[in-house]
């Protein structure tokens, strides 16, 4: 595909923001998760452009954006995110997310109802329990004490994706990794790490009254279904779809399915 000229919004401290925005038509967000960067959506961006306006970023701490450890938090990402919607001239969006993008959408959603047309959650919770919070932070401690290479690469390819694709795609599971290892600062990849560690926002979920998609692989070991289950139980009228044979890296593993499942909703809401 093309690449689009990367351009910038300016946060509410300053902040520059990266983003891409391509296509026309109704907006839609995606947003990446933790480690990652906007080219993770390409193939999404591909899928969608030619029907909607397309907008992909890089999260606070990721990628091109500002890298400032200390402002690292789900409800600057969500104040950051509408500094883009600003720049594009764009009063709402469907907002969607897989895993930390996933965090900061909710975010997004219970902060700034009037500006998100719809949800789409993929591979994310709306809480973290207390064993998951440990797993957090002692990834953050290893983050900080030995570097991303010592937290990632024991780890990682056994929880971002399922059995199957971990068996066919060794190669680019290993190329995927290192690039994550490459492109992140370590202090800001911890930040995030502990960012996400202590969210808890089950309860507000009721309140959330658009349209929401919830994507969820029954193989994730990162983020495990029972939290999507939650959420659909939680958010009112919610939908939430099921991928068998599927881990966390949902748009990766079954990027035919994931498009479809959000063809579908996109074709409801936008």
């Amino acid at each position: 595909m093309d690449v689009q000229p990367d351009r910038f919004a300016a946060a509410a401290d300053g902040a520059r923001i990266r983003y891409r925005q391509e296509g026309r038509g109704p907006v839609v967000v995606f947003t990446h998760g933790l480690g990652s960067h906007l080219e993770a959506w390409e193939q999404t961006v591909a899928t969608f452009r030619d029907r909607y306006t397309v907008l992909t970023w890089d999260v606070r701490g990721f990628g091109d954006s500002a890298r400032r450890a200390d402002t690292m938090a789900p409800e600057t990402w969500a104040a950051d995110l509408t500094a883009v919607l600003d720049e594009v001239g764009a009063d709402d969006a469907v907002i969607g997310g897989i895993s930390m993008g996933g965090v900061v959408s909710q975010r997004f959603a219970l902060d700034f109802p009037e500006r998100t047309r719809a949800l789409i959650l993929v591979s994310t919770s709306s809480e973290v329990n207390e064993r998951a919070a440990a797993g957090w932070n002692a990834r953050a401690d290893v983050v900080e004490r030995d570097g991303l290479a010592q937290a990632l690469a024991p780890t990682g390819p056994a929880l971002s994706y399922g059995k199957e694709y971990r068996e066919r795609h060794t190669d680019e599971i290993a190329e995927a990794t290192l690039l994550t290892i490459e492109r992140n600062d370590a202090a800001c990849y911890a930040a995030a790490c502990r960012a996400v560690s202590d969210i808890d926002y089950t309860a507000d979920l009721a309140t959330i009254t658009c349209p929401t998609l919830i994507l969820q692989g029954l193989e994730d070991a990162l983020t495990p279904p029972g939290g999507s289950v939650i959420m659909s139980r939680r958010i009112p009228g919610s939908r939430l779809a099921m991928l068998e044979n599927c881990g966390h890296a949902i748009p990766t593993e079954r990027p035919d399915e994931f498009h479809a499942e959000v063809e579908a909703f996109l074709a409801d809401v936008a």
